[in-house]
Formats: structure tokens, sequence, C-alpha cells
């Protein structure tokens, strides 16, 4: 079958090249019938526009930054990051946009930088920690190009935002331990500095109180979302705190290696030992136990943040938006009551 152009579809629709343009990108100024004519001939020709005719006739690149800092081990090995980067990803691409993803961290030198935020290549940019959405900031705080926020940050006010309601996890979490009988449960968490970490200690705290245990400082722990520090806090809890019998990690990562621990030191999960996450990953319902977890909608955190600033691109967002998912809870092997 032929190959087209712009030129041939508007030949062929009877109507100009630039009808044709604004017809394929829902400009509001095409009559109905031209729309009809020339959605007819792309149909007919499976035409594809060109991608330069397209950024030209409109003003845009059909572009979007995605921007992480290096975490570590963690950057793309953790499936938390696989299931947001995947959501991103696949969002920009149903709403016909390109994505680049960069890594930024504070040892790279300026031309770096401003070659990861080029503004004149970008339509808008998705952070997805508070280093990169204050770098981010700052580069873009005198041009009209849309940031959007995976994870809420007070500081940032006038930036959309999509999390998930991170103090009703933890919160469904307790709730599901004190149920079964535990008194004396430890919280692993990521730094404070960040609000989800803030409110998943919140809501742990909270609950507690709620079922009317005393909240005890030293039964919690603060470090990042790794193995590494799963692993470690437990070992920590087994030796300054061996009346704990359960333990909320605020991420399935931090539980893996809370696991690992208890395993090292022939302690039975959950008979001996009951283990909560907080994600919902896949590799979850693959451990030894099955992890009973939070699951989050991280797959749709990541689409929601993408939906979110092609409509900002488009301006149908007149004001920031904080747009918050619920977590549930999934109930599997690694909980029981504590053992007699």
């Amino acid at each position: 079958m032929e190959r087209l152009n712009i030129d041939k579809v508007a030949k062929l629709a009877h109507v100009s090249r630039s009808v044709v343009s604004r017809g394929l990108n829902n400009h509001p100024n095409v009559s109905e019938e031209a729309r009809t004519r020339v959605m007819a001939i792309v149909n007919e020709y499976n035409y594809k526009p060109n991608y330069v005719a397209r950024s030209l006739a409109t003003q845009s690149t059909f572009q979007v930054g995605v921007l992480t800092s290096r975490i570590g081990e963690e950057s793309l090995g953790n499936g938390y990051w696989t299931l947001l980067y995947l959501g991103i990803f696949e969002e920009c691409i149903r709403q016909g946009y390109y994505v680049r993803l960069s890594f930024y961290s504070d040892s790279m030198k300026k031309e770096l930088h401003d070659l990861i935020l080029n503004e004149d290549h970008l339509d808008g940019v998705i952070c997805l920690n508070e280093d990169v959405t204050a770098f981010t900031v700052n580069k873009f705080s005198d041009r009209r190009i849309p940031v959007v926020m995976v994870g809420h940050n007070p500081n940032y006010p006038e930036i959309s935002s999509v999390d998930v309601d991170n103090y009703l996890g933890a919160s469904k979490a307790i709730k599901y331990l004190t149920g079964l009988g535990h008194t004396k449960i430890g919280g692993i968490f990521g730094n404070q500095n960040v609000e989800e970490a803030e409110d998943r200690k919140m809501g742990y705290r909270e609950a507690l109180i709620s079922a009317q245990i005393p909240y005890n400082e030293k039964y919690i722990s603060i470090g990042d979302y790794s193995q590494h520090t799963g692993f470690h806090a437990m070992c920590h809890f087994l030796d300054d705190s061996p009346e704990l019998t359960a333990v909320f990690c605020a991420s399935d990562t931090l539980a893996m290696g809370a696991i690992l621990a208890l395993h090292e030191r022939g302690i039975q999960v959950p008979a001996q030992f009951s283990v909560v996450g907080f994600d919902g990953l896949p590799i979850s319902k693959y451990m030894i136990p099955p992890l009973t977890t939070i699951e989050q909608p991280v797959y749709g955190k990541g689409a929601k943040a993408a939906e979110l600033l092609v409509k900002s691109i488009k301006g149908e967002v007149s004001k920031p938006l904080r747009v918050n998912l619920e977590p549930e809870l999934v109930v599997r092997k690694s909980c029981a009551p504590p053992a007699q």
C-alpha cells in the first residue's frame, strides 16, 4: 500500500495541510466533517504522522523526562522501581509521548545537568524523589514546563503529585497484627525526611495507640528501603528487644532482609515471629513464606503521574493536584498469632 505523508493525506481528504495536523492532534478548531474525512484517509492507509513534522506543527517535542537519583544497587534492580517505570512508560506511549529516563547525582558536571534537563527537548518532567525535585524546580523556576512528582512533598505545594495513602497502609498493617494478638511490634522504616516514610511511621504509631498499646521508640529502626537495612535492623531487634513477636517493614525489600535474619537465627516465620511488608511487589508472593503485605498500586502510581503530566502539558490542569491512591492488605503466610 502507498506510503503517505501529510501532504498526500491533505490532498485525498480535500483539506489543507494545517487541517490535517490539527485534526490528528484533536485541535478544537477543526470542523467535524473535515476531521471525519481526515481520519477516514488515515485509517484506510494506516498513516503514521512523521514525528518531526508533528513537533513543528504543534510546537511540542512529544518527549517527557523522568528523573531520579541513583539509589545504590536499587536504581533498576528493585522491583518497585521497575513497576513504577513501566507504569510511566506505557501511559506516556498511550498518550503519544516518548520518555527519557535519566539518573541524577550531585557529582555530575554542570554540562551533564544541562543535557539531562534541556528544556528545548522536553514538554514536561516527572520527578521520582526529593533530590531531583529540588534540582528540577531550580532549573525550571522561570520556565513554563510542567513538573509532576511521584510522592508528596510539602516543600513544593505548587507542583502536582501522586502517591499512595501511606498512613492508611501502615495503619492497616498494625491493625491486622494487633487483631492477631500481637502487642510487641517492631517497625523498620525508611528515611524520615521523606513524607511517605513519616506517614508510614505515623500510621504505625497511631494504630498502636488506638489499640491501647504503648508506643515505644525502642522498637523503631530507621534506615533506607534496602534488604541490607532490613537484615541488620532485625538482628538488632533480636539482640536488644527479644520480647518482640512481630515487625512491620515499610517496604517488601526491608521484609526480605528481616526474614533472612530470622532464618539465620533459627526463628520460624510465622510460627515464632510474624512479618508484614509494604508495596506488594510481585516477588513477595514467592518468598518463603509468601509475604503478607500492604499492596500499593505501584504501576498505577506511575501511570497516574504520566496521565497528570500530559494533562498539565495540554493545559487541562489549572491548579496543582495532590492525588492519593488507596493501599490494600494482602494476607498470605508470614503472620500468625504470637507463640505462647
